[in-house]
This record gives structure tokens, sequence and C-alpha cells, in this order.
């Protein structure tokens, strides 16, 4: 056992020491700085109950020390009790003009009460008195991106000095702020000033390539993964990020080849097998697919994307049974992706359990209400269960929502005809064409009956002669 475990558990019977004493209503002492320890010890362990009572025994004991005020208002912010950490702070900070900490708690505070005029100020009065820089600019900047100003937050990162390293722990906050508030370009431009200062920095050439790949640039990932690797070839973050990019663009056999330098003898291994997994899959090697994806679910026996991944092989192969198993593992640990109550609604559609089948189309819609196809999915799928009624009915009860997507009136036209309701379908033919005549081949996609259907055909050609 090192220094660092031993500490960690005297300090922790020390804390429990701390407890039974107050439990037990005696008189008791601590000096200020063996409190200080047990306080800090709840606090790193968000024990915030806790926290408290040893502060407010702090208090009672010492009364004059500001330490125990600004720590309890330090566990009033974590609990979301702005308006009485601030009462509290502001008059620890008219007593002492100059602490930083205080100033930067203030801002903390106003931050999470959306006065960002306010944060700001103290942010400011922070940096004056000295606080780390670092940590202050980030939180500056962020503000900034909220308030829509991104140029005054770019100054902000600007400001880093020239002979700042920005090392794992700095850039992924700085990083995280661009994709956070949509300016991932100018994230690009920021990790390139580092590296023009910086050629051998791992970490910024390891999130250029990553801002790369959520640009969906994924050549320009790929250059920048290689750099990282160039650099450091045992850090496995670069393998990783050149595997998956090469996965974006189905070069699958050379994605495998990176995905195994990426595996590192942890949990994170889970991911990068199920990776593997797709790739083989793609391929179309199921045999190679479902070895991986067992393989990740033995490490990570809760991950939902292997128990997907493992359903949609066995779907792609019949077996159906194996394949509604796998994806009912998916959906109970993970039951608000909308993508597995698809794929379980196609292999219920396929086995002809039509209940089944509507109930997991319905999940899907409820879940990510938003995306048309669900919709299309859901009505298409009563449609080949005979039930043309409910596929029209769906459709119009959800056409408000996407009234100008053409898809909805092609579909709900070809749905009209066939249900002989030439009125009613002639009318939403017309809204269709209006919207899109150019795919009007896809009222034939579902009803191909009506190509030789004269009417129509005049109709189409009326509005692609226009």
């Amino acid at each position: 056992m090192d220094s660092e475990e031993l500490y960690n558990r005297d300090i922790a019977e020390r804390a429990k020491h701390f407890e039974h004493q107050l439990e037990s209503g005696e008189s008791f002492f601590y000096d200020t700085d063996e409190l200080e320890e047990i306080i800090d010890y709840y606090l790193d362990e968000e024990q915030w109950s806790k926290a408290l009572r040893a502060i407010n025994y702090g208090i009672h004991t010492y009364p004059f020390e500001s330490y125990y005020q600004i720590k309890k208002a330090e566990v009033l912010i974590a609990k979301k009790d702005t308006k009485s950490a601030i009462l509290i702070l502001e008059d620890v900070l008219s007593r002492e003009p100059h602490n930083g900490d205080i100033a930067r708690l203030l801002g903390d505070a106003y931050y999470q009460n959306m006065q960002f005029k306010r944060a700001v100020d103290f942010y400011h009065l922070a940096l004056k008195e000295g606080l780390d820089a670092e940590e202050l600019i980030i939180k500056l900047a962020r503000i900034h991106f909220l308030l829509n100003k991104p140029g005054k937050a770019l100054s902000y990162l600007n400001s880093f000095p020239k002979d700042f390293f920005f090392d794992d722990t700095v850039l992924p906050d700085l990083v995280k702020l661009f994709y956070d508030y949509g300016y991932a370009p100018k994230a690009v431009e920021f990790l390139e000033r580092i590296i023009d200062e910086d050629p051998f920095n791992y970490s910024a050439w390891y999130f250029l390539g990553f801002t790369y790949q959520k640009l969906e640039n994924y050549r320009k990932a790929i250059t920048a993964f290689e750099y990282a690797i160039a650099i450091d070839d045992e850090n496995t973050m670069g393998y990783l990020g050149k595997g998956n990019a090469l996965m974006e663009l189905d070069l699958f056999e050379e994605a495998i080849e990176f995905l195994n330098q990426a595996l590192d003898n942890d949990l994170t291994d889970a991911e990068v097998y199920c990776n593997i997994a797709e790739c083989y899959e793609n391929l179309d090697n199921y045999n190679s697919a479902k070895y991986f994806y067992l393989k990740a679910i033995k490490i990570d026996s809760r991950l939902s994307d292997a128990y997907y991944g493992l359903g949609v092989v066995y779907k792609k192969e019949g077996l159906y049974r194996d394949a509604s198993k796998n994806l009912l593992y998916a959906i109970d640990y993970d039951p608000f992706e909308s993508l597995y109550h698809i794929e379980l609604a196609e292999v219920y559609l396929i086995t002809q359990e039509k209940e089944k089948a509507i109930f997991h189309y319905q999940k899907a819609a409820e879940i990510d209400p938003e995306t048309p196809e669900i919709i299309l999915d859901l009505a298409q799928a009563l449609f080949e269960f005979e039930d043309i009624d409910a596929a029209i009915e769906t459709l119009m009860k959800h056409q408000p929502d996407f009234i100008d997507d053409h898809r909805f009136s092609y579909r709900l036209a070809s749905y009209l005809f066939q249900k002989g309701n030439y009125q009613k379908g002639y009318e939403i033919l017309h809204l269709a064409l209006q919207q899109n005549s150019e795919e009007y081949f896809l009222l034939y996609e579902y009803a191909p009956f009506l190509e030789s259907n004269e009417t129509i055909s005049n109709i189409i050609d009326l509005y692609l002669s226009k």
C-alpha cells in the first residue's frame, strides 16, 4: 500500500470517528488543521450533508475563521442554493476584498444563477487577485460563447501566454467549448495556432483530428491522428482516432488494423471491440463480427451497442429469435435509443408479430418525434399488416409536424389511391407535386399500379413542364 492509499484510509477513519463524536452529543475539540482535512475529504467525496455538519461545527468553534464560511458557500453552490451562497460570500468579501477564492466562487454562483454580467465581474476580480488564470479564462470564454459573442470568447482563449503548455488536462475543456456552442471550425484555428507554437504537442494533434472528424473531414482527421501517432506511438488514442476515421470512409480492413492497436487492456476496450465488430459486419464477415461483439460484452456486460450489433448481425443471418433477444437486451440497458426500437420493430415486421412491431415503432416515435423516417416506417408497417386505415390515419396525424416534407404527401396519396379514395388522393398528390415535382416516382414506389393511370400521368406532366 503506497503513502497516498494510507493517507486516504487514515482520513476516512478520522472522518468516521468525527461523525461518531458528533452523534454522541459529547463535548470534544478539533484543531482547525485537522477539521479542514476532514471537510476537504467530504468535499472530494461529494458528501455534502456530512460536509455541512463539519463546516457548521467549524463555524461554531472558530466563528472568526472565514475558511468555514467559504466552504459552506461552496457546498451550497454544489447543492444549487446559489442565493444563500451569494449572501455568505458577499458578506465575507466585504471583510476580505482581496480574496480571489471568494471572488471565483461568487462568479460560479452568479454564473449558475444566469447573472452573467456579475459572474464576469467577479471572475475578473479573481484574475486580478492572482488566481489560476487558466481555469478562469475558460469560464470567461464559456460565458461569452453562451452569450453568442464568439469573438470575445476567442479573445479570452487567445490570451493564453505563448509559452503556455496545453496538455491533455486543459485541451479537452477548451475544445469542448467550441463543440458545445457550434464553433468547431474555430477549434481548428485555435488548435493550429497551438501546433504552430508547439509542433510536438500530442494532445493538440489528437484533438485536431477529433475536430476534423466532427466536421466530417475524415482525410484531414487521419493526417492529424498520424502526426499524433508519430509523436507518441505508445498512446492508444491516436490509433483509436485513426481507426474510427477510417471506418467513416468505409475502409474497414485498414480500420481493423488500427483499432487493434488501440486496445489497451481496460474497460474502454469494450467500445473498441464493438467498433472492430462493426467493421467485420460491414465486410459481411458475420462470424468475426459476432466474436468481437461477444468480447465487448464479456468486458462490459451492460454495453447496449454490443447487444444491438449482435441483434443486427443475427437479423442479417435470418436468425430472428436471436436477433430479437439481443435487441431486447440492448433496450433493457438503454431504453431511450430510438434506433434499437426501430431495428427490433423491423424484426417483428419480418416475423409478422404486428402488436410488437407497432409498439416498438411507436416507442421510437415517442423517443425521437422529430425524425420523419420513423413515422413513415410506422405507416408502412401498418400498411404491410393490411391496416391501411391506420396507416392513413398515422400520416394524417403527423403531417402537420412535417408540413414541408414531400415524402409524407406522396406516401399519403399512394395509400389513399390504394384505398380507392381518389378525390382526396388527387388533392394530396397536387400538394406533393407543389412541394417537389422531381420526386414524383415516390408515388409509384408504394402504388405501382398507378403508372398506367393516364389522369395521374397528365397531372404529373403538368407540374414537370412548369
